[in-house]
């Protein structure tokens, strides 16, 4: 559990009431980990959402398969952004790997937990895929980019 004033301070959880807050709260853990971890990696089950608060994470596509470029950048996550954003949307699986480019602090949820959250509560919910959707444009819009630099 962790207090619910770390997530006040940040916009993703930030229009939230003090009780959605807390609640979310009751179902995170503040962790520590160190360089080079991978935090999550591609084609695993998505069980965990996180809030970086200190140090970045790069994130990695293998594409797999025959004649895949391997480990390609495809973002980068900064203080302040989610992580794990696969954890919200079905069918639940981490679609890149995420290695610490540094050492790292987050706010680790649990991410069924939260969904059952989001079932009862339908504004939090909401709120939390809106968000969640804005990240996953950002995401998008980065990797078009690289990808246009790429056939360039």
């Amino acid at each position: 559990m962790i207090s619910h004033e770390i997530l006040r301070r940040n916009p993703f959880f930030g229009p939230l009431t003090d009780e959605q807050l807390k609640a979310i709260a009751m179902i995170a853990e503040e962790k520590t980990f160190s360089k080079d971890t991978l935090l999550l990696k591609e084609d695993m089950p998505a069980t965990k959402l996180w809030l970086l608060l200190e140090g970045d994470m790069d994130l990695i596509y293998s594409g797999g398969g025959e004649g895949a470029v391997a480990n390609i950048l495809v973002g980068s996550i900064a203080p302040g952004e989610v992580l794990g954003v696969s954890s919200m949307i079905e069918p639940y699986k981490f679609i890149s790997t995420a290695r610490s480019t540094a050492p790292i602090k987050v706010i680790e949820i649990d991410a069924n937990a939260l969904r059952a959250l989001m079932e009862v509560d339908c504004k939090l919910g909401y709120t939390l895929m809106r968000n969640i959707a804005q990240a996953v444009l950002e995401r998008l819009k980065y990797t078009q980019v690289e990808l246009a630099a790429a056939r360039a």
